[in-house]
């Protein structure tokens, strides 16, 4: 394909991100720019000046980039901000990394003064946790280091926590193999093992020595040895799935690279070796001391975040250089929470038919408790209603009759409770 035909298909875009890094520009009014010699890129970088402490340090920096379509350049543009965060790091040994995309504007020459541009929410930046921990966990614990666990274990089990916190899917993996390894190795049987035939399996024959040479499982059969030995639905294909998963990873592939070869979302393999490796762990503490204990596997290890954006035609302004100003105001996405931080179970509480059409009504009457009790959702069963309140709102809820509060919502919620009290779920 010719130069002005690959051309004539992409078009020329500007992405807006914002990066987390340790180290900053020298001064703030320095824009650093970085041009690819093969014009791939071009990043302007700079520094977003804080005022407060609470607010994290981050870089802004403006991609100048081509793609295909405005539709498709959100996955190019993250490629080309991975290559060149990449050279960052290496040339400064220092951390940088996405925080997030802002925007990402047609930067084609354009006949009048409207853009289309794609334009990201604010990003909830803290998502609450799991209501999960409970007194049975630190009872297991107790009963856990009752064992003494041998230190290829206990490195075995820094490789799975260090896996589970990886943001990275490709990071989650290669940690939770590494960690299959250190295992495998610890628990590999002294009994030797004959060499296969790599088409039909059999073990393989000497002629001149008369016999079927032996050794000790080599590092792969021990991995092998164990992923079966650890699950049940463990078969040769999964066995041969995460071992190549491995090896792509290992020489310089991505999960992303090699998905055309990998279950459909090419992320699961993180959870199947997971759950693999979880099982092999297991399987390292003496049963009497495991039985019985409180332990918990998520449905995923991988880590998903939620973020919405629109598309949208407006004026992009230029700065005095010509470049793109994109920190142009007069729009902003937004991601609406369901409420307040939470940090504990909601409460169930119960309602008669009655109670509840007070309640319903009070969510339509103004005051600071309006949100509080759309917050709250019902379900009708055998003639009661029954509600769940988030913990923030019923520490407020019992606060408030606590102190003997006067007032319509106090005096309904007083009702409700009194009697039975509320029910944490």
């Amino acid at each position: 394909m010719t130069d002005k035909a690959k051309a004539e298909r992409f078009m020329r875009c500007v992405a807006n991100y914002e990066i987390t890094s340790s180290v900053s520009v020298v001064t703030d009014d320095l824009v650093l720019t970085i041009k690819d010699p093969r014009g791939s890129l071009e990043a302007r970088i700079r520094n977003i000046p804080r005022s407060e402490y609470t607010t994290p340090f981050l870089l802004s920096l403006h991609l100048y980039f081509e793609a295909p379509s405005l539709k498709e350049a959100s996955d190019v543009a993250d490629e080309l901000l991975a290559n060149c965060l990449n050279m960052l790091a290496f040339t400064t040994g220092s951390s940088f990394r996405k925080h997030r995309i802002r925007q990402i504007v047609d930067a084609e020459p354009a006949e009048g003064a409207m853009r289309n541009v794609h334009l990201w929410s604010e990003v909830i930046e803290h998502d609450d946790p799991q209501p999960f921990l409970q007194p049975e966990h630190a009872g297991s614990i107790e009963r856990l280091l009752e064992f003494d666990v041998p230190p290829a274990i206990r490195r075995a089990l820094r490789w799975y926590r260090l896996g589970i916190h990886a943001g990275s899917p490709d990071d989650q993996f290669t940690y939770f193999w590494f960690a299959l390894e250190i295992v495998a190795e610890f628990q590999k049987p002294t009994a030797k093992v004959h060499d296969k035939c790599p088409h039909c399996q059999s073990a393989l024959y000497c002629e001149k020595c008369e016999k079927h040479p032996e050794h000790r499982p080599y590092a792969k059969q021990a991995i092998r040895a164990l992923m079966m030995a650890a699950d049940a639905e463990c078969d040769e294909a999964t066995v041969d799935l995460l071992d190549k998963t491995r090896n792509s990873l290992m020489h310089g592939a991505t999960l992303r690279e090699i998905e055309s070869a990998l279950p459909d979302p090419h992320e699961s393999v993180v959870d199947i070796l997971g759950k693999i490796l979880f099982n092999a762990l297991v399987r390292q503490f003496p049963k009497e001391v495991v039985n019985g204990a409180y332990m918990g596997l998520p449905s995923t290890y991988l880590h998903y975040k939620v973020n919405a954006y629109g598309h949208l035609r407006t004026v992009v302004p230029l700065d005095q250089e010509g470049h793109f100003d994109l920190e142009f105001k007069g729009f902003k996405m937004t991601m609406v929470p369901p409420g307040p931080p939470q940090s504990a179970l909601p409460s169930q509480i119960r309602m008669t038919l009655e109670q509840y059409d007070r309640l319903r009504k009070l969510s339509y009457s103004p005051g600071d408790h309006q949100e509080m009790v759309k917050r709250i959702r019902v379900q009708e069963h055998d003639g009661y209603v029954y509600g769940l309140v988030l913990a923030t709102d019923m520490a407020r809820i019992r606060g408030a009759l606590e102190k003997k509060e006067e007032g319509i919502w106090q005096d309904l919620f007083r009702e409700i409770l009194d009697p039975v009290g509320p029910k944490e779920v």
